[in-house]
C-alpha cells in the first residue's frame, strides 16, 4: 500500500526498528538519491559477535568488513553485495557465505543476507542485513532446546533469517502500511494495489494456494484477528502449498507491541520449502520399504499393527501370513543368488496383483521368507484374486530355480469380527503353517532335505 507521506526517513527508521526487535548480528547501510553510500551501522552485537568492542575498535565503515574478509571470498562478496544494491529491478539477492576475521577466535564461517528497501524508480534507499556464525550452528540449535522462552524464540528469529526468504513485508497493524523489503514474482502486484492490508493478504492467498489449503491460509493471515491469536507470542507459523512454489512456511514475528502484549507490527515472511519436504519424503520411504522387495519393511508392519490396535479395523480387513517354501534349501544347496530369485520373483507376482489387492491393500516383508498382506477386499474379491496368484505361483520359472511354491494363511475380519489385529495375524500365521505342513506332505517332501 503506497503513502505519499510516507519519508526516507519513516523508512531508515523502519529498518532500526526491524535491528532493535531482531536484536542480533544485523546491520544497515543507506544512500543518496544518487545510490551512493551515505553511512554504515555495524550493531553491537555484530560486533560483539566477532571480537569487537565498539566504534573504536570497528569503525562504522564498509572497509571495516571488507578488510577482514578471506582474500579467498573478498572479490566475490564485494562484487555480489554492489550487484545488489544497483539492481534496480531488485532480482540480485545479497545472500551468502565467506570466511571472516574474528578479532580473537581467527577465521570463521559466516552466512549474511540483505534486503534493499527502494524508491519508486528503484535506487535503494537502504539495505538491511543479518549475519549468523554457521560455525556454531549445532551449538545455536542446542542452546535452542536450553534456553528460556525469551531467550530460545529469539534465537530461533535470528536463525531462520539467515535462511533466504521468498517474501518479508513489515505491516503496521494500525495503520495498514507495508513496507517490502523483497517478494516473490507472483505476489508482487498484489502488493501495488492501492488496497489495505487486510485486503491485500486475503487476496494474495486467494490467488496463490491452492485449493485444498486456501481456507486455512486465509485465517492465518488474516491480519484482523492476527492481533489477538499472538497475544504474548513472538512469533506464529504455518505451512502451505504455493501454485508456484510448491510447500512454504509462512511467519508472522512481533516487531512492536501494546499493553496488553497484542502486536501492534509485524513482520511477514515466506520461505520456500518444497525440496526439504521431498527429501523428508524420500527419506520416509526409505525408512519404511525393504531393499529388495519393495515392500513396505519391518518398521512399517509394526506401526501398522500399532494404529490398529488404537483404531477400528475395517470390517472388510484380510490378513494374509506368505511364506516361500523351501527357500531355507535353496539358499543351503543352490547358493543366496538363487535364494534371492525366489524372492524377487515372488515380489513381482505380488506386484501383478496390485489391480486386485482392493484400495489401501498393503504387503509388508516381515522376515527372510515370510510376508504379511493387509487387504480390504469382499469375500468374493479375495477368492478371485487367490485364483490368480496361485495361477502365477504356477506358472513361474527362474533361471537358477525350477518353480516356487507359497504357503499362505488368511484372517478376515468378517469371518472373525471379535478378534483383535494381533489375533488374526496369529489366526492367518497358523493357518500357513498348516498349508505350508500339507504341501510337504503332499510332495512327499522332508522340510529339512528336499530338492526343488
Amino acid at each position: 500500500m503506497e503513502d505519499n507521506n510516507y519519508t526516507e526517513t519513516d523508512m531508515v527508521n523502519e529498518v532500526e526498528l526491524l535491528q532493535e526487535a531482531l536484536g542480533s548480528g544485523a546491520w544497515d547501510m543507506t544512500f543518496d538519491q544518487k545510490g551512493e553510500l551515505v553511512s554504515v551501522n555495524w550493531s553491537q552485537v555484530f560486533r560483539r559477535m566477532i571480537g569487537y568492542k565498539d566504534e573504536s575498535d570497528f569503525p562504522n565503515k564498509l572497509s571495516s568488513f571488507i578488510d577482514r574478509l578471506h582474500e579467498d571470498d573478498r572479490e566475490r562478496v564485494v562484487n555480489l553485495y554492489w550487484n545488489a544494491v544497483k539492481d534496480y529491478t531488485n532480482r540480485t539477492v545479497y545472500d551468502t557465505e565467506y570466511k571472516f576475521l574474528t578479532h580473537n577466535r581467527g577465521y570463521r564461517w559466516f552466512h549474511a543476507a540483505g534486503r534493499v528497501a527502494r524508491r519508486e524508480d528503484g535506487s535503494p534507499i537502504s539495505i538491511v542485513g543479518f549475519f549468523i556464525d554457521i560455525d556454531d550452528k549445532k551449538k545455536l540449535e542446542e542452546s535452542l532446546k536450553a534456553a528460556d522462552e525469551e531467550k530460545s524464540e529469539q534465537l530461533r528469529i535470528l536463525k531462520s533469517l539467515a535462511d533466504m526468504y521468498y517474501s518479508m513485508h513489515l505491516i503496521n497493524l494500525k495503520t495498514g502500511l507495508i513496507t517490502e523489503y523483497s517478494s516473490g514474482g507472483e505476489i508482487r502486484p498484489f502488493f501495488e494495489k492501492k488496497i489495505s492490508a487486510a485486503e491485500t493478504m486475503k487476496i494474495i492467498m486467494e490467488n496463490v494456494i491452492v485449493p485444498q489449503y486456501r481456507e486455512s491460509a486465509i485465517k492465518f493471515t488474516d491480519l484482523s484477528t492476527l492481533g489477538e491469536r499472538m497475544r504474548g507470542l513472538k512469533t506464529l507459523s504455518s505451512e502451505f502449498v504455493g501454485i508456484h512454489t510448491g510447500w512454504f512456511i509462512a511467519n508472522f514475528i512481533a516487531i512492536e507491541t501494546d499493553n496488553d502484549g497484542c502486536p501492534t507490527v509485524v513482520l511477514f515472511s515466506t520461505q520456500v520449502i518444497d525440496e526439504r519436504k521431498q527429501q523428508e519424503h524420500v527419506l520416509f520411504l526409505r525408512s519404511v520399504t525393504d531393499d529388495m522387495t519393495g515392500f513396505l519393511n519391518r518398521r512399517a508392519y509394526e506401526s501398522q499393527l500399532e494404529y490398529y490396535r488404537r483404531n477400528p479395523m475395517p470390517d472388510n480387513l484380510v490378513v494374509v501370513v506368505f511364506d516361500i517354501n523351501q527357500l531355507k534349501y535353496v539358499n543351503d544347496n543352490y547358493g543366496h543368488a538363487a535364494g534371492d530369485e525366489l524372492i524377487c520373483g515372488f515380489a513381482g507376482i505380488v506386484n501383478k496383483m496390485k489391480p486386485l489387492e482392493g484400495k489401501n491393500g498393503k504387503v509388508f516383508r516381515t522376515g527372510g521368507d515370510e510376508f504379511v498382506g493387509m487387504f480390504c477386499l469382499s469375500p468374493e474379491e479375495f477368492a478371485e484374486g487367490e485364483k490368480v496368484f496361485f495361477d502365477f505361483i504356477r506358472n513361474w520359472n527362474g533361471n537358477l530355480v525350477k518353480n516356487m511354491a507359497v504357503a499362505c494363511g488368511r484372517a478376515c475380519r468378517l469371518e472373525n469380527p471379535d478378534l483383535s489385529i494381533d489375533e488374526l495375524v496369529k489366526l492367518a500365521d497358523q493357518n500357513m503353517y498348516k498349508a505350508k505342513s500339507d504341501y510337504y506332505k503332499k510332495n512327499g517332501l522332508d522340510r529339512r532335505h528336499s530338492s526343488i
